[in-house]
């Protein structure tokens, strides 16, 4: 068995997807759940699965779009620091004496 294999995070990941999957599949054999749109009797109907499987991939979107929105850089220019002032050099002229 590879190193991989036996690590939490593949496990409990394995775990999950093998749940989900049995939750799709077992929620397949429904009908079709209505969702009226307007009072004339206008609606969409969506089986189960699709259901979950949409809110899921929404549900991932959104996180992913909130941490990108999060982590990006902000252009506040306070958050900008000027460079450290260095120390004012004095400049020496050289010297024309010579020293016999």
């Amino acid at each position: 068995m590879p190193s991989f294999m036996k690590t939490p995070r593949f496990i409990i990941g394995t775990i999950l997807v093998l749940w989900v999957l049995y939750v799709v599949y077992a929620n397949y054999q429904f009908d079709l759940i209505k969702f009226y749109l307007l009072p004339f009797g206008v609606f969409v109907g969506m089986r189960v699965s699709s259901l979950i499987l949409a809110s899921a991939i929404f549900g991932a979107v959104v996180t992913l779009i909130i941490q990108w929105l999060w982590r990006r850089p902000s252009n506040n220019v306070s958050s900008v620091t000027a460079p450290p002032a260095s120390a004012p050099s004095v400049s020496v002229p050289p010297s024309n004496k010579t020293v016999a």
